[in-house]
C-alpha cells in the first residue's frame, strides 16, 4: 500500500510537471493556428480585392476597345460614303463613259480602302493609305479639269491610267 501511495504521489507530480508544458505547447499551437487563420483572412481580403480591380480595369479596357472600334467602323463607313459620292461625280462629269468604268474606279478606290483598314502592319497600311490618297487626288483632278476645259475628254484618262 505505501508503494502505491508512493506511486500515486509520483504518478500526480509526473503529471503535473508534464502537464504545464503540455498546457503552453497546446496555447503556442492555438496561438500559431489563430494568426495562420487571421493570415488567410487577409490574404483572402488581398485577393478578393485584386481580382475586383482587375474585373474593373478589364471592363473599363473593354468599353475604351468598343469605343474605338466603334469609331474606326463609322471612319470606315464614311470613306465608303465618300467612294459612293465620288462615283456619282464621275458619272456625272463624264456622262459619256461607261458605267462599267466609273464601278471599276469605284471598286478600284474600294479595294485600296479595305487594303488599309484590313492591314495589321502601320508600314503597309501607310503605304495603301498614300496609294488612296493619290489615287483619290487623280480622280479629283480629272474630274475637276473637265469642267473648266472647253474639249471635256469623254473618260477620266489619268485615273484609268492608275488603275491599270
Amino acid at each position: 500500500m505505501i508503494k502505491s501511495v508512493h506511486f500515486s504521489a509520483w504518478l500526480i507530480r509526473l503529471i503535473r510537471t508534464v502537464d504545464p508544458e503540455d498546457t503552453e505547447w497546446h496555447r503556442n499551437k492555438i496561438n500559431e493556428i489563430a494568426a495562420l487563420k487571421k493570415q488567410k483572412r487577409i490574404n483572402d481580403a488581398q485577393i478578393e480585392q485584386d481580382l475586383e480591380m482587375l474585373k474593373i480595369q478589364f471592363t473599363e479596357e473593354l468599353a475604351r476597345t468598343r469605343e474605338k472600334e466603334t469609331r474606326i467602323t463609322q471612319d470606315y463607313k464614311e470613306f465608303l460614303d465618300t467612294i459612293d459620292d465620288m462615283k456619282m461625280q464621275i458619272v456625272e462629269t463624264f456622262p459619256e463613259m461607261p458605267k462599267a468604268l466609273a464601278l471599276l474606279i469605284h471598286q478600284h478606290a474600294k479595294r485600296l480602302i479595305d487594303d488599309m483598314w484590313n492591314n495589321s502592319d502601320e508600314r503597309a497600311q501607310q503605304m495603301y493609305r498614300a496609294k488612296l490618297a493619290e489615287f483619290l487626288k487623280v480622280v479629283f483632278d480629272d474630274t475637276s479639269q473637265t469642267v473648266f476645259e472647253d474639249n471635256k475628254p469623254r473618260i477620266p484618262e489619268r485615273t484609268l491610267k492608275l488603275i491599270g
